[in-house]
């Protein structure tokens, strides 16, 4: 699993991150689309956990996310600025997030990532299930290496059940309601005839 804990200051590009790299190992890095994949899904989530104000960085003018926390429809963002403002209104900074499968493909326009793991915020004991969907746009017809961050999907498993991700303990740690002890109607009633033979007599 990838853990969000280092930081760069700038995204370096897929060429300049295969060149030091190359030269750190001695071995020419083959750059295929898991390999830019994991290198930028570690940029971006390390940036969340530091400072959600560096993440603009990775969007251009015609970026588009969606992010769903709740089973409400969220209309999309454009644009860097607005998709900015989104995410640092959030509160994810501090939060921590596990990564347990990443999924990675080339198109011919970029690389579309799958990231399946949990997500807990700073002032949070509980980590929350999540699937985001990245798609990594070329910066310039150009260069194949260099790339930004065109579409972003976000979603908490809970939102698609209809729930809000707000738990605070497991469930099986309420404790069950009590039954409560029957009425003893046979001893009301053997009173009431006692109580009858005694106006007879």
């Amino acid at each position: 699993a990838l853990v969000a804990h280092r930081h760069t200051e700038t995204p370096p590009s897929a060429r300049l991150l295969k060149q030091k790299m190359s030269a750190d190992t001695g071995v020419e890095i083959e750059l295929t689309s898991d390999f830019i994949a994991n290198n930028f899904v570690e940029q971006y989530y390390a940036a969340i956990h530091k400072d959600p104000e560096l993440v603009r960085k990775f969007y251009g003018a015609d970026s588009v996310m969606t992010h769903l926390e709740t089973s409400s429809k969220e209309e999309p963002i454009l644009g860097a600025d607005l998709i900015h403002e989104k995410i640092v209104s959030l509160g994810l900074q501090g939060g921590l997030a596990c990564i347990q499968h990443l999924v990675a493909q080339s198109s011919a326009e970029g690389i579309v990532i799958m990231v399946v793991g949990t997500f807990a915020r700073a002032n949070e004991s509980v980590c929350h299930p999540f699937r985001q969907t990245f798609i990594l746009g070329k910066m310039s017809p150009d260069d194949s290496y260099a790339f930004y961050l065109r579409n972003n999907i976000f979603a908490f498993d809970d939102a698609f059940h209809g729930e809000a991700p707000q738990h605070t303990q497991p469930p099986h740690q309420h404790p069950p309601p009590q039954p409560q002890p029957p009425a003893p109607p046979q001893q009301q009633q053997q009173h009431h005839h006692h109580h009858q033979r005694e106006k007879r007599t």
